[in-house]
């Protein structure tokens, strides 16, 4: 299970630093980046209310302690893996990234905006992960990633509310 980076097909391939995460990212960094999904939580405590199953956790300790937390944000956090992997298939990255979009439609009191609280956690999450290999190039290659992912994202909610539409 690597982070995967098939940004090739988004991105000029000249633009591309090789890097192939799957062999040269050590476990302890990919567990690094599956747990700064919790920053995303730490960070947006209203995000972390409309959630009745986290409502009961009111202190930082309590939220870092909690296991159905941290299995949400590694599920936030493996959601951006799999779009990412699937950059290299477009109709099935669709597919995923806008049902994941259109089953936020069933959590009261969600709004759009508030997909936009992920990118700076996943892009600490980057770059904790590469470390030195973090360059400006490849911080560059993230944010479009992470934008082309958010706006899928927005697209597949919004699609869910349009009338008729069974997504």
């Amino acid at each position: 299970m690597g982070i995967g980076i098939p940004v090739t097909k988004v991105i000029h391939p000249s633009s591309v630093e090789a890097l192939d995460l799957q062999s040269e990212v050590p476990f302890t960094r990919l567990r690094v980046f599956r747990s700064t999904g919790k920053w995303l939580f730490e960070e947006n405590q209203d995000l972390l209310h409309m959630f009745e199953k986290f409502r009961q956790y009111r202190t930082k300790e309590e939220q870092i302690n909690s296991t159905e937390l941290a299995e949400h944000a590694n599920n936030v956090m493996n959601t951006l893996d799999e779009g990412i992997k699937g950059l290299d298939d477009l109709d099935n990255f669709f597919a995923y990234i806008h049902q994941v979009g259109a089953s936020h439609r069933r959590i009261p009191g969600f709004k759009v905006e508030y997909f936009w609280k992920i990118e700076a956690p996943f892009l600490a999450a980057v770059e904790t992960t590469l470390g030195d290999r973090y360059t400006p190039n490849v911080e560059n290659i993230y944010k479009i990633t992470i934008k082309f992912i958010l706006e899928t994202l927005i697209e597949g909610y919004e699609k869910a509310g349009t009338p008729g539409n069974s997504t």
